[in-house]
């Protein structure tokens, strides 16, 4: 723990509890004084009732009385999300937005500078495969990173992330007996439960130490953008210069826009997008241009040079 720097005595963090097992095994970790005096942060804990399904009460006062057997918090917040509508269509990501808002809401309110979750090891090899299966850009094929830092400011601390999720009792003192078993986590209408009951488990047959493998890609990766990382900021300084080069191949042209844009904070933009910038750009018989974006916002040629622009329409 001291050598990854996740946290220290100094740091105050929000524990985000669903419940469940390992959010559970988690906040033991943090709260049954095993941890050295130098890297025990000061801990509160945090609940978000979605109020999606029929037993989210049950589960709430679950959580309360689990908060209540733990004399080293030192704040407790249950907190429920109402909905004006209740979504019919990718429930789980708007669930998970709106409890990430709400989290960094009260660790502003408790004055926390960390939250932390209980993502583990299987967590992160279903996040690698979903997003390759998805269609992705090749910094999300990294996975959820261990340690970063929010647009908020908040940092957001993942301890377990190297853990499988078998090992995550070792951490507890034991008296971890009793957690929320969410029935929407075997419901295969869901992606990522069809990846881990019934994708994952037919790769496993074909190699034992898939998810290991998909875990070293991950790293890998990692490793090949952090050394390209710099010859990128040079393309994107000659991008902004009106100087780039776009005679390169097109998947550079686009890995150089998409880092691009992301700087600009636009990070939804679609291949097919910058597929027909590059066209715009290498089109010797035009000197000016547009290609429309979402929400309004434009990509222009004018000469050599690419502006990104709001529209006034």
């Amino acid at each position: 723990m001291r050598e990854r720097q996740l946290f220290n005595a100094n740091d105050h963090v929000l524990v985000a509890v669903s419940g469940g097992a390992d959010s559970l095994y988690l906040l033991n970790w943090l709260t049954n004084g095993y941890l050295p005096a130098d890297i025990q942060p000061t801990v509160s804990a945090a609940y978000i009732n979605h109020q999606l399904r029929s037993d989210s009460q049950a589960e709430e006062e679950f959580v309360r009385g689990q908060f209540a057997k733990i004399s080293r918090l030192e704040t407790r917040t249950i907190k429920r999300l109402e909905w004006e509508q209740v979504p019919k269509t990718a429930i789980e990501e708007q669930a998970r937005d709106r409890r990430y808002q709400a989290l960094e809401q009260i660790a502003n309110r408790v004055g926390a500078n960390i939250m932390v979750t209980a993502h583990h090891q299987g967590d992160q090899v279903e996040t690698i495969l979903y997003k390759l299966i998805r269609g992705s850009r090749l910094e999300q094929l990294e996975g959820m990173a261990e340690k970063q830092v929010r647009r908020s400011g908040l940092t957001l601390v993942r301890p377990f992330l190297c853990l499988p999720k078998d090992k995550l009792s070792i951490l507890s003192d034991g008296s971890i007996q009793q957690w929320i078993e969410d029935p929407t986590n075997q419901d295969q209408h869901y992606a990522r439960n069809r990846l881990r009951h019934a994708v994952l488990p037919v790769l496993r047959t074909i190699n034992q130490q898939a998810d290991q493998h998909i875990l070293d890609l991950s790293d890998q990766i990692a490793g090949q953008r952090y050394l390209m990382q710099a010859e990128l900021e040079r393309q994107v300084s000659r991008l902004e210069a009106g100087q780039l080069d776009w005679q390169l191949p097109k998947d550079v042209l686009i890995l150089i826009l998409q880092t691009w844009l992301d700087q600009q904070g636009l990070v939804s933009v679609k291949d097919r997008q910058l597929s027909q910038v590059i066209t715009l750009m290498k089109n010797e018989h035009v000197a000016s241009g547009q290609v429309s974006l979402a929400h309004g916002w434009q990509l222009e040629r004018l000469g050599h040079q690419l502006r990104l622009r709001k529209s006034t329409n």
